[in-house]
């Protein structure tokens, strides 16, 4: 009888320690997920880069002189509105998933500087733009309520120079953001050309390099 209460009270005290146990392998094991969609906004400094930086020039004969001067660009600022959408469950024991980054409202403007005296006002030469942004995105959740987004996208943009309009559908961007529960940072790299004809294929094609790096701060939600 002594020995049974003796395995009954041994049994009582290292029970807590084998539940204890026990669970704490099956939350390493099932790694909880954290992934999940919502809206995002981003704001922060565009930085120009290439020949947008240094400025470039076109040449349309149907002008005189037909050398058409676009200036060099400066530091701007743009703004991303968007949601990221998450398509099936995470994987790799729910530390990655798959979906899709969509920007429905991108704007931004880089100041040009002349380089020679001007007649219009100095915004006249300031480079607009509008864009939407649609692509792949993976995000890493490696611990805690930290992510890391890794995406690339189209981006479909209009822009505005000097009274002269224009567009390209399929210009290219990749991105990396880091997030950590709301708050976040964007590192993004944005590439291609731009066609001012004013939205006429019969016009002459002036064909603009307008690649910029991008460091922006904002809240996903």
């Amino acid at each position: 009888m002594k020995k049974v209460l003796l395995f009954l009270i041994a049994l009582l005290v290292i029970l807590p320690f084998l539940t204890q146990s026990q669970e704490a392998q099956n939350t390493k094991r099932a790694f909880p997920s954290r992934i999940n969609g919502g809206f995002y906004i981003k704001l922060g400094p565009v930085f120009p880069i290439g020949t947008f930086s240094a400025g470039q020039t076109v040449t349309d004969y149907s002008k005189t002189p037909p050398l058409i001067p676009y200036y060099p660009a400066r530091m701007g600022a743009g703004m991303d509105l968007g949601f990221l959408i998450y398509l099936g469950p995470a994987f790799a024991n729910n530390h990655l998933r798959a979906g899709i980054d969509a920007t429905f409202l991108n704007v931004w403007f880089n100041p040009g500087k002349p380089d020679v005296p001007i007649t219009k006002s100095k915004y006249n030469y300031w480079y607009y733009f509008l864009s939407q942004k649609f692509g792949p995105v993976i995000t890493i959740n490696p611990i805690d309520r930290l992510m890391i987004d890794l995406s690339y996208k189209i981006n479909a943009i209009g822009g505005w120079y000097n009274s002269e309009y224009g567009k390209n559908l399929f210009m290219s961007e990749v991105s990396m953001n880091i997030r950590y529960s709301i708050m976040l940072f964007s590192f993004q790299y944005n590439f291609g050309n731009i066609t001012y004809d004013n939205y006429e294929s019969s016009n002459p094609d002036h064909v603009v390099d307008v690649s910029t790096f991008r460091v922006l701060i904002g809240l996903k939600f």
